[in-house]
């Protein structure tokens, strides 16, 4: 990216671009290398393999999967059931989203995965075309597509079957209609923004508003299209949250009558009261409130480390919307998820599209440039890891399950870094970073799958539950089970849980000769397992009940809590 000498004035109203160029083209290159170097194309072609490869990855996929499964199995749809029970820890647009990918492919567990990429592949042409409609620059909105995509927590769980994803296709489809709005295209604005909110809380729940509330309430500060008519506006965009409620409340009505008074209970309060508890401890997944400092520039890698700049250019375009909107979009949701008690580092995958429109805009503008030396060296330290990482894992049983990933994937990381360096002053564009990126992705995926895949699929294991089951003899769960077995053994019944060892007791002496499951540490007999299979960082094992009852719980053992990898991501 060549700086710019001047900044040039930018415009001051953009009108919405009707006819944008094909993001296929590119005035410099023959359209066949034009569609071969377009971040769509090569980031879908990336990120394609591992929605084939990878098993659904226990506990969080298996369990989504599960709910989908079970929505399908049972013709329930209003309401999602896990394992028999009321499903009100998610709404229920992914389930449905996969369920209908399920009528053109049968059913399988990639057809979610190929879901959520279509929905990653959705977030970038959306970006593009909000960057474009910002900056009126072709070159900053193929940049934004390309520092999205790079952004390794987005090439991460672009093939993931996770909320946050299309959550994220939700937010960029809002930003479109909160710019219609401050353009006044009201009609449009109100319709587009609204549908965006039902569909943005049909994913995840209200935290959809928060995602745009910022953005919306800010119009005034980054846009300079709206003088004497702010009040306007305003009720356009209430008009927009009433249409956004309306489509919400058309599933959660009928869906809290049907679920049940402690079903509605939790759709409506407690799912969102327990996330924005703000007391330590108190709340889902309590961290401190400096948690994402941390955690964020992790995230965005590899900008943090190949981006440089000029303070003073920045400063110069301070006054620019594009700009402006980027940082009213991160920065006070930044600040509000901070102050939330509960915290993952999915829940900001929606902004990362607003610091890809900051970096891509201060980019064409010549406020920022790429460097891409010290991105290598790093690349080069992750592969020497990954390369020693199954003999540093030889002594240390925590690490056991890393053990057979093959030294030859971190030496293809190293050469990934070597080639990076080698090239460092040539490949000082944003694209090569972001393809560094998403194959590093790739190819830590691709190590997992060779290396230790079989820890992630509980197949086998899933269909003894199922043949059991069938056969009718009965079969229990030692604790929560999070739906792990469900869709891989295509159960069609639900798989009891026991909670406690007196749950266990009572439930052995009266099934003397029915199985046992348990994947947790704290639930490990003395017995033999008729059955045992790795599982993640341990074993999942099946015993009979009678050998189970009279062996008794491991004393060793017992006392042992779910570790944070049993834990729900709920």
């Amino acid at each position: 990216m060549r700086p710019h000498a001047k900044i040039p004035a930018f415009p001051a109203r953009i009108p919405f671009v009707k006819t944008i160029p094909a993001p296929s083209t590119h005035p410099d290159l023959p359209l066949w290398r034009a569609v071969l170097e377009h971040p769509l194309f090569l980031g879908l072609l990336l990120l394609a393999p591992i929605v084939f490869l990878l098993p659904p990855l226990p506990i969080d996929e298996t369990r989504y999967l599960a709910v989908a499964w079970e929505m399908r199995q049972t013709g329930e749809f209003l309401v999602p059931h896990l394992n028999g029970a009321t499903y009100a820890h998610k709404p229920p647009l992914l389930f449905w989203l996969i369920n209908a990918g399920w009528l053109l492919t049968g059913v399988h567990a990639w057809t979610g995965r190929a879901m959520t990429l279509l929905c990653s592949g959705l977030s970038l042409i959306l970006l593009y075309r909000l960057t474009l409609r910002l900056t009126a620059s072709v070159a900053a909105a193929r940049v934004s597509m390309w520092i999205l995509l790079g952004a390794v927590y987005f090439a991460a769980f672009a093939n993931a079957i996770m909320f946050d994803v299309p959550l994220t296709t939700c937010v960029l489809l809002a930003m479109h209609g909160i710019c219609d709005l401050a353009e006044g295209r009201a009609r449009r604005g109100i319709v587009v923004t609204g549908v965006a909110i039902g569909l943005g809380i049909l994913v995840k729940g209200p935290v959809m508003l928060l995602d745009i509330a910022f953005v919306a309430l800010g119009a005034p500060w980054w846009s300079d299209q709206l003088a004497g008519r702010r009040a306007r506006y305003f009720g356009a965009f209430a008009l927009a949250i009433l249409l956004g409620a309306a489509i919400a409340l058309g599933w959660a009505i009928p869906a809290a009558l049907h679920g049940g008074t402690d079903y509605a209970r939790a759709i409506f309060l407690n799912q969102t009261l327990d996330r924005i508890e703000a007391v330590q401890g108190a709340s889902t997944h309590a961290r401190p409130l400096w948690w994402y400092l941390a955690i964020f520039p992790l995230m965005l890698l590899p900008w943090p480390l190949v981006i440089r700049g000029s303070w003073s250019k920045l400063r110069a375009l301070a006054d620019q919307p594009a700009l402006r909107m980027a940082l009213v979009w991160v920065v006070p949701t930044f600040v509000a998820f901070s102050l939330v008690g509960g915290k993952q580092p999915h829940y900001l995958l929606p902004v990362i599209p607003g610091v890809a429109l900051a970096l891509a805009f201060a980019l064409d503008r010549g406020a920022l440039r790429v460097r891409v030396g010290l991105l290598a060296l790093v690349l080069v330290a992750i592969g020497l890891a990954m390369a020693l990482l199954p003999r540093f894992s030889a002594a240390r049983p925590a690490l056991a399950y890393v053990g057979d990933i093959s030294p030859w994937w971190g030496i293809a990381v190293i050469a990934l870094g070597m080639g990076l360096l080698a090239g460092m002053r040539r490949l000082a564009q944003p694209m090569w970073p972001a393809l560094a990126m998403v194959m590093l992705a790739l190819l830590v995926k691709l190590a997992v799958i060779e290396g230790t895949g079989e820890r992630y699929d509980i197949e086998a294991i899933a269909s003894r539950i199922r043949d059991a089951q069938e056969r009718g003899q009965p079969i229990a769960h030692l604790g929560w089970h999070h739906g792990v077995y469900e869709f891989a053994g295509r159960l069609t019944s639900p798989l009891t849980a026991l909670n406690s060892e007196e749950e266990f007791k009572a439930w052995a002496q009266q099934h003397p000769d029915g199985l046992l499951v348990s994947f947790y540490r704290r639930y490990r007999f003395r017995a033999q397992p008729v059955y045992s299979q790795r599982f993640r960082g341990g074993e999942v094992s099946i015993w009979t009940a009678r050998d189970a009852l009279a062996s008794g719980i491991d004393p060793s053992i017992a006392h042992q809590k779910e570790s944070s990898e049993d834990a729900s991501d709920e």
